[in-house]
């Protein structure tokens, strides 16, 4: 039951993880696009 519980926080921390580096990718490209679109 202990390794359950424990199992469970860490696929939420791990789809948490996913979540925020996904976001970071996200805003990362969308910043160098608009750096490629103004910067001509």
């Amino acid at each position: 039951m202990y390794a359950l519980k424990f199992l469970e926080h860490f696929l939420v921390w791990m789809f948490l993880v996913g979540l925020a580096g996904s976001a970071i990718v996200v805003v990362v490209s969308f910043i160098e696009d608009l750096t490629e679109l103004f910067g001509e």
